[in-house]
């Protein structure tokens, strides 16, 4: 016989409380804390991730900055739109509880998807792209369109759980949102530690792990706390009347039909002009959240690249998470990158010299433009070959171009790397490193020595597979070959160079190792500084209140531009320190520029969502409230196609010059988005005495009064 226990009430939910909020909030705040912390764990490692070279200390995609910024900005429009389709589905189907529960295991589905794409990914000695490695593009692919989905399931339907957690009238509710939005930000803080040191020191992949980890724990905080401290709230599905509505309700609707003329009522005048101000004000958001929203992009490329994070040898042997000699790693992998390029840009030319037609003083055309090459003569030997290009074959003198210009990126970029490792080494009154960039000759030697170990261990295991394969397929032939040949020397390529990357970290020496602290750290910054001075703020604004001195709803807007355009003024002196010292910028600039674009989202964000609920009408709350939201989801958008258009550097980039130019780095950057919010705010202050009267505020106090 099986008992059956009673369920909870919603007047039991709201009587047990603990420290004078019902419990059901602190359930809910600790799944929010987790949600967040899976959300922006998996944020903080996004870009870094795909800019990662294959073969570098800590492997990613290999994109360019520019097509990573492309796909980070689609990424958080999706996260910012889909509430719009997840809201509207729990509204009429699903109702709040089914949607959190769908959204964090849609959440944490796709995160496990980021994890296991690498698993894909390590066999890629390419770029990963849809045609180079499809399995690794689409897993992680999948993984992105997951996550956004059920961020659009969960994030709109705990809020709601919130709000009903009280009634309509209990003085209670602003704290309890209060306090739920520390959770996001404590989520928020404690993810780039965590998740973000564990993907900088053991692996990307293992940072996407954690932070499904985070939201399983979030689902299952959830699903023990919900049935005794939530009960019926969630569940009811809030879809349109239908027939099977109670009588009463139908009958109370038709007799009101009968006698009152059902007229649409049209906006009054006010009503007209606070709308207006509601979408006025909303565009202006559009330039404040695509500039804020940086810290996932330019900002975060800057901390990554451009920053000294540099920390003293004793602490970075004593505390866990610093990364040791990173510099100096990363200038090695240049140098296998040089002789492995110099190598192809040798049988390139010499199958220009197949099919070249003799040249005037010249006897061998192969010889002739490698020792170009080897002179680091990049731009002659392009004049060269231009001057004489129909006496080529087109085609092949393409690929010698491509390969001529790979040799020249990865010289200059084994070089720019070198003087960061060289830096860092002078800040630690250390050696400079030993590394020869500029010996092409030594560099070219170095190549066809590996070239012929790597043959050399193909030939050694190639029969084994063959017979493994022929023992599978009765039918292997030549082909077959070929490609199991081809197979296996990708498998040799990457087994060679992650032998390598072990053999350098076991070499390190920790009593002369350069420390520096994860780049993800600085993304705590934000949300840290949101816990700190969001209730100082909150004391300003009553402090001044109390005085006749508050500024008005448009003039925080305007302060909240202005505090962003602050933070990138401050911020264009630090990329030129980082263009002086070859990417060894203090890292006060950066703390400084997040400290100042929080007050910028303290002074606009909270003030925003109240006024759209203050003055939307009834019958527009929920369109215009839309409208607010879809703002973040076009400004998230923009944010990565601005990142991508003017602040990229590297392949297929062109990055904006026009004050301080090339030599400045991201320093004509950092002006524009400072210009961008500078302009907005004033604007806002200019219409600010006009937006203040169409809000018709005072009209409603005179009516109280």
């Amino acid at each position: 016989m099986s008992v059956n226990k009673k369920a909870v009430t919603l007047a039991e939910v709201r009587q047990k409380e603990f420290l004078g909020h019902p419990v059901g909030l602190w359930a809910l705040f600790t799944t929010e804390m987790w949600e967040r912390f899976c959300y922006y764990g998996m944020r903080a490692l996004l870009l870094l991730y795909l800019i990662s070279t294959l073969t570098g200390s800590n492997p990613g995609f290999g994109w360019s900055q520019k097509d990573a910024n492309e796909l980070y900005g689609l990424f958080t429009g999706l996260v910012y739109l889909f509430p719009l389709l997840g809201g509207y589905l729990a509204d009429r189907f699903l109702g709040q509880h089914r949607s959190v529960v769908l959204g964090g295991a849609l959440m944490a589905i796709g995160e496990f998807c980021l994890f296991y794409s690498e698993y894909f990914r390590q066999h890629a000695i390419t770029t990963i792209t849809p045609v180079n490695a499809p399995a690794a593009f689409y897993c992680f692919m999948l993984g992105l369109f997951l996550i956004t989905l059920g961020n659009g399931f969960f994030k709109p339907c705990i809020s709601v759980m919130v709000g009903e957690l009280y009634d309509k009238h209990d003085s209670r509710r602003d704290s309890a949102f209060y306090i739920f939005y520390m959770g996001i930000n404590v989520g928020a803080f404690i993810a780039p530690f965590v998740a973000g040191t564990i993907g900088e020191k053991c692996g990307w992949h293992w940072g996407f792990l954690t932070a499904c980890l985070g939201m399983c724990f979030g689902l299952v905080t959830y699903s023990l706390f919900r049935p005794k401290f939530l009960g019926p709230i969630g569940i009811k599905v809030k879809a349109p009347k239908t027939l099977d509505n109670s009588v009463e309700t139908a009958e109370k609707e038709n007799a009101q039909a009968s006698n009152v003329p059902q007229i649409k009522q049209p906006l009054t005048r006010v009503e007209i002009d606070r709308i207006a101000v509601i979408l006025t004000l909303t565009f202006f958001c559009i330039a404040f959240w695509s500039i804020f929203e940086q810290a996932g992009t330019s900002l975060n490329i800057f901390a990554n690249q451009e920053t000294n994070r540099q920390v003293p040898n004793v602490v970075g042997r004593m505390a866990p998470g610093f990364l040791p000699n990173q510099a100096d790693i990363d200038v090695k992998i240049a140098k296998r990158e040089l002789e492995t390029d110099l190598l192809e840009l040798k049988d390139a030319a010499e199958s220009i010299e197949e099919d070249s037609q003799q040249l005037d003083n010249i006897d061998d055309i192969s010889d002739y433009l490698l020792e170009m090459a080897v002179a680091k003569k990049f731009d002659e030997t392009i004049a060269f070959l231009e001057e004489n290009s129909e006496k080529f074959d087109d085609e092949k003198l393409a690929i010698y171009k491509e390969k001529l210009a790979d040799v020249q990126a990865s010289y200059e970029t084994g070089i720019s790397l070198k003087d960061h490792a060289d830096e860092a080494r002078r800040r630690a009154k250390l050696e400079e490193l030993i590394v020869d960039m500029d010996n092409f000759e030594d560099a070219l030697r170095a190549g066809e020595t590996e070239l012929a170990e790597v043959l050399a261990e193909i030939e050694e295991h190639l029969p084994q597979k063959i017979e493994e394969a022929k023992a599978i397929n009765q039918d292997f032939d030549e082909d077959d070959e070929n490609d199991l040949r081809e197979s296996l020397r990708r498998d040799v390529v990457v087994a060679r160079q992650k032998r390598f990357l072990d053999a350098e970290k076991q070499n390190i020496d920790p009593n002369t190792a350069i420390y520096t602290f994860p780049t993800t750290w600085y993304q705590s910054v934000n949300p840290l500084a949101v816990v700190v001075f969001a209730p100082l703020f909150g004391l300003l604004w009553t402090w001044l209140r109390k005085r006749g001195l508050e500024p008005s709803t448009p003039m925080k807007f305007g302060i909240g531009l202005i505090m962003l355009s602050l933070a990138f003024f401050f911020l264009v002196p630090g990329a030129l320190q980082a263009a002086a010292t070859k990417g060894n910028a203090a890292a006060y600039w950066l703390l400084g520029t997040y400290l100042l674009c929080t007050f910028g989202e303290l002074c606009l964000s909270p003030v925003g969502l109240s006024m759209v609920s203050r003055l939307a009408p009834d019958r527009y709350a929920s369109l215009l409230m839309g409208a607010w939201f879809l703002s973040s989801a076009v400004a998230g958008y923009l944010s990565g196609k601005l990142a991508a258009v003017f602040g990229s550097s590297g392949a297929g980039s062109t990055r904006v010059s026009f004050c301080f130019g090339e030599e400045g780095g991201m320093a004509d950057y950092f002006l524009i988005m400072a210009l961008v919010p500078l302009c907005a705010g004033l604007l806002v202050f200019l219409f600010a005495p006009r937006l203040r009267k169409m809000m018709h505020e005072d009209d409603d106090v005179t009516k109280k009064a």
